[in-house]
């Protein structure tokens, strides 16, 4: 069994064939973090290596395999979630003050009217759904939630969609703003 599961060791380090198809088809998938992925498969098997060689039974190249499918899972649950977060800006900044400043105030002026165009209820709960930090923001929650009736999870995601649309609304507006300034 150790000598098999060395041998899939080697295959999924790159010594068989198909890890390069295999890297190809993570990044066909949008995987841009496929060693990161393979290290953290590697990671997980040598942390349970003493486990798996006592109990496990089979091709060691499978074992390797169903850590790896987990390992995926989670990277694209992961991603997925984040998408719902803007994703970071990698543009160089070379904006002077004077432009950064009037873009603040577009931002702060189109937050105001999307806020104001939530209906009022909509409104006051996404201002007290997010207006505390840290224990004092879990409390609020609570209290909040049992002045609705909801549970904590039907808050959160009724805070959720608030925040969705919100977004869309921002976006349009300073689309709108910015081909106002360009025309």
């Amino acid at each position: 069994m150790q000598g098999d599961l060395s041998s899939a060791l080697l295959l999924y380090c790159g010594v068989g064939c198909d890890v390069q198809t295999n890297e190809e088809r993570a990044i066909s998938r949008g995987c841009i973090d496929a060693e990161m992925l393979a290290d953290e498969v590697m990671n997980r098997v040598a942390v349970r290596i003493d486990e798996i060689v006592k109990t496990y039974d089979g091709d060691p190249a499978r074992c390797f395999q169903g850590f790896a499918e987990k390992v995926c899972l989670e990277y694209f649950r992961d991603l997925k979630r984040r998408s719902d977060v803007d994703p970071p800006s990698y543009e160089v900044n070379n904006k002077n003050e004077f432009e950064r400043q009037r873009e603040r105030e577009q931002e702060d002026n189109c937050l105001n009217r999307c806020m104001d165009e939530l209906v009022i209820a909509d409104n006051e709960l996404f201002r007290r759904y997010f207006q505390d930090e840290k224990r004092a923001k879990i409390d609020a929650r609570k209290k909040l939630a049992a002045e609705l009736q909801l549970t904590a999870n039907a808050l959160r995601i009724k805070a959720h969609r608030i925040r969705l649309r919100l977004r869309r609304c921002m976006e349009a507006c300073l689309r709108e703003s910015a081909e106002t300034i360009s025309d």
